[in-house]
C-alpha cells in the first residue's frame, strides 16, 4: 500500500509539471502571434496598403484635435557675419529717380525719427513660438505657409470638411465673395494656459491640442472653425467690411489679433476709408484702430491688403498701407494671464511715406501703395509697392537705404534667403503687369527677380510676357515666390496668371508654373495650363526634407506637384476658383475659395487631408 500511495503522489506532482509546461507554451504561442501580428500591420502601414488615420468611403471626420507636433529640424547651418549690414551699391540712386520720403510722428511732420527701443529681427525660425501660422508667410523672412511635420506615404489629397461663408453687398462698390487674394488663414494650436481665456465654446475651452482656424474674409466676417473638423468654435465677428488680406496673430501668443481692411467703407461718423484694427480674442471685440482717410496718405484711396509684423523684443507693430504709407507703432500691450484680460495703450503713430518720378493718383501712372507683406531682416524692412518699386527702410531710423525700379507692380513682394557660402542675403520678387510703359497688344512683361538684398543689385532677372488685363485684374505675378530647402534647395519656385500657354495645341492665356535654379536664373522646368495662379506656391518638407509643392488655381483645383519635375502627383477640386493662399499644420491644409467659376460650388472654406 506504501508504495501504491507513493506512486500516485509522483504521478499528480508529474500532472501539475505538465499543466504549467502547456500554460507556458499557450501564453508563448499567444505572445509570438501579437507580435507577428503587429510586425504585419507596420509592414501594410509603411507600404502605403493602409493609411494611417483613413476613413471607409462616406465616414464623417472623426471628432479628434491635432496633437503637439514640433516643428521638424532643419540641417543646421552657420549664421551669416555678425557685423554684416545694408550697404547700398549706389547710394546716389533714391535721388537720382526723383526718390524722397516724408516722416511724421505723432501727427507732426519731422526731419528724422530715432526709435526709442530699436528693433531688430532675428532669423525666420525666431520669429515666435507660436505652435501654427501667424502671418502671411509665417515669418518676418515671409519663407513658409506650413507648420509641423507632414507625412505624404501616399501623395494624396482629400476634402475632409467645407463650411459655407457669404457675401458683402457694398451697393456702388459690387458684392463681395469668399476669400480673396491674399487670403491666407491663421492656424493656431493655443497654449493650455491660454485657451480658458479665450472667446470660445465652452466644449472647446478645455480641450486638449485644440487648433483654431482664423479666417477673415470678404462676406465682412471673421470665420472661426476647427481645424481637425472645420465645426464652428466662437460666433463670426462681424466687421461688416471687406477683408481680403491676411491676418496676423500676435508672436507671443498673446489672443491678440491684427487685420487690415480690403475697400473702403463710410463709418458712422460720416468719415470714408479703411481701418487697420487690432481685435482682443478673449472678447471678441475690436480694442483698438487706425486709419480712416490718413491725410498724409499721397492717395485718395485707402486699404490695407498687406500682412502685418509685430516684432516682440519691442511690442512694436509694423502695418504697410495700401494708402502710400508705412506705419509702425509701440503697442504698450499688457496679457494678465491671472485674470484673463488683454489690452494695448498705444504710442502715436510713426509714419513714412514716399514718392519718386512718374508717381500720381491715376490708374495710368505709378501709383502709391504697399499691397505686398514687407519682410524684415535685422532692422531693416524690405517691400515691393503699386508703383512697381522695391525698397529697404531702417525701421529705427525710418531712413530709405536704398530703391530699386522692378518695373512694374509689386504685388508679390518678396522672400528673404540667408546664402551662407556667399556670406550675404539675397531677396526674390517678381512683379505683375499694370501701368508699365511699353505695352503692345495688351502685353507688357512680367519679370522674376533675384536680388543682393544688402546692396540693392540685380542677380539675375528672367521676363515673360503677361496680359494686361483689366481694371480688376492684372497678369504677371500676383503671388510670393518659394524659396525652396531640402530637396530643393537650389530651386526657387514662381507662378504667374494670364500670361501665353500652349494648352492641348491651342494658345491661350492661362497659367505658369516655373522653378529656377537659384545660383543662375536657368529655367529648371514649367508646368502650363489653362487656369492662371494667385495663390503663391506653398511646399512641404516630410522628415527627411523631402519637398512636395502644393499649388491652388483660379480653376478651383488644387494639386500636388514634384517640384524637382513640375509632375502632377495628385489633385483635388475644391470647387471654386482659388485666389487665396493656403496655409498647413501637420497633415491638415485650409483654404477659402471665391464661390465662382470652377465646378459650381459656392464660396466656401475648406479643410483638406494631406496623405
Amino acid at each position: 500500500m506504501a508504495r501504491r500511495k507513493q506512486t500516485r503522489r509522483k504521478s499528480r506532482q508529474a500532472v501539475r509539471r505538465r499543466k504549467y509546461v502547456i500554460r507556458r507554451i499557450v501564453v508563448l504561442m499567444v505572445f509570438l502571434a501579437a507580435l507577428a501580428g503587429l510586425t504585419l500591420l507596420l509592414l501594410h502601414i509603411f507600404s502605403g496598403d493602409i493609411k494611417p488615420g483613413s476613413l471607409p468611403e462616406g465616414s464623417p471626420t472623426p471628432d479628434v484635435s491635432p496633437t503637439f507636433t514640433p516643428e521638424p529640424t532643419p540641417t543646421p547651418v552657420p549664421d551669416l557675419p555678425a557685423g554684416l549690414t545694408i550697404a547700398p551699391a549706389s547710394p546716389e540712386t533714391p535721388s537720382g529717380i526723383g526718390f524722397s520720403a516724408e516722416l511724421m510722428y505723432n501727427r507732426d511732420e519731422t526731419d528724422t525719427f530715432a526709435r526709442t527701443e530699436p528693433m531688430s529681427f532675428g532669423k525666420w525660425d525666431e520669429y515666435t513660438a507660436v505652435r501654427g501660422v501667424t502671418t502671411y508667410g509665417g515669418n518676418n523672412y515671409r519663407n513658409t505657409f506650413t507648420y509641423g511635420t507632414q507625412t505624404v506615404p501616399n501623395r494624396t489629397l482629400t476634402r475632409v470638411w467645407d463650411k459655407s461663408i457669404g457675401t458683402l453687398d457694398l451697393g456702388e462698390d459690387g458684392v463681395w465673395t469668399g476669400v480673396g487674394w491674399t487670403g491666407m488663414p491663421v492656424l493656431v494650436q493655443w497654449d493650455d494656459e491660454v485657451r480658458p481665456f479665450l472667446g470660445v465654446y465652452d466644449e472647446f475651452k478645455n480641450k486638449d491640442g485644440f487648433t483654431e482656424v482664423i479666417y477673415p474674409a470678404m462676406d465682412g466676417n471673421i470665420h472661426f472653425l476647427e481645424l481637425s473638423t472645420g465645426k464652428a468654435t466662437r460666433d463670426p465677428i462681424d466687421l461688416g467690411v471687406v477683408m481680403k488680406g491676411t491676418a496676423t496673430l500676435d508672436p507671443r501668443g498673446y489672443p491678440l489679433l491684427y487685420i487690415g481692411q480690403g475697400a473702403m467703407s463710410t463709418n458712422e461718423e460720416g468719415t470714408r476709408g479703411a481701418w487697420f484694427r487690432v481685435i482682443s480674442l478673449i472678447d471678441n471685440e475690436v480694442i483698438w484702430s487706425f486709419g480712416g482717410r490718413d491725410p498724409f496718405s499721397p492717395r485718395e484711396w485707402q486699404a490695407y491688403d498687406s500682412s502685418a509684423m509685430v516684432d516682440a523684443e519691442t511690442d512694436t507693430l509694423i502695418a504697410a498701407g495700401e494708402n502710400g504709407v508705412l506705419y509702425s507703432v509701440k503697442l504698450n500691450s499688457v496679457f494678465d494671464r491671472m485674470n484673463g484680460t488683454v489690452t494695448v495703450s498705444p504710442d502715436p503713430l510713426a509714419k513714412y511715406r514716399y514718392t519718386a518720378n512718374g508717381y500720381a493718383d491715376s490708374d495710368d501712372s505709378r501709383q502709391w501703395g504697399i499691397e505686398s507683406s514687407p519682410a524684415f531682416w535685422k532692422n531693416y524692412a524690405f517691400f515691393t509697392d503699386n508703383g512697381g518699386y522695391l525698397q529697404c527702410v531702417d525701421m529705427n531710423t525710418l531712413k530709405t537705404m536704398y530703391a530699386a525700379d522692378i518695373t512694374d507692380d509689386g504685388d508679390a513682394g518678396v522672400v528673404l534667403e540667408e546664402d551662407y557660402k556667399a556670406g550675404t542675403l539675397y531677396l526674390y520678387t517678381a512683379n505683375a503687369v499694370n501701368t508699365q510703359s511699353g505695352v503692345e497688344n495688351g502685353f507688357g512683361k512680367s519679370w522674376h527677380r533675384k536680388i543682393n538684398a544688402l546692396t540693392g543689385e540685380t542677380v539675375w532677372k528672367k521676363s515673360w510676357d503677361a496680359s494686361n488685363g483689366s481694371r480688376t485684374t492684372n497678369g504677371g505675378t500676383l503671388s510670393t515666390p518659394h524659396v525652396g530647402r531640402g530637396s530643393i534647395s537650389d530651386l526657387v519656385i514662381y507662378n504667374s496668371a494670364s500670361v501665353p500657354v500652349m494648352v492641348n495645341g491651342e494658345a491661350v492665356n492661362g497659367g505658369r508654373i516655373v522653378a529656377y535654379y537659384k545660383s543662375s536664373g536657368e529655367v529648371a522646368w514649367t508646368y502650363e495650363q489653362a487656369a492662371d495662379y494667385w495663390s503663391s506656391p506653398v511646399v512641404i518638407y516630410d522628415a527627411a526634407e523631402t519637398a512636395y509643392l502644393l499649388q491652388c488655381d483660379r480653376g478651383g483645383m488644387l494639386r500636388m506637384h514634384d517640384p524637382r519635375t513640375g509632375e502632377v502627383l495628385s489633385e483635388v477640386d475644391l470647387g471654386s476658383r482659388i485666389d487665396a493662399t493656403p496655409a498647413v499644420f501637420n497633415n491638415m491644409l485650409v483654404v477659402g475659395t471665391r464661390g465662382s467659376g470652377g465646378s459650381g460650388e459656392g464660396q466656401k472654406i475648406i479643410g483638406v487631408r494631406i496623405g
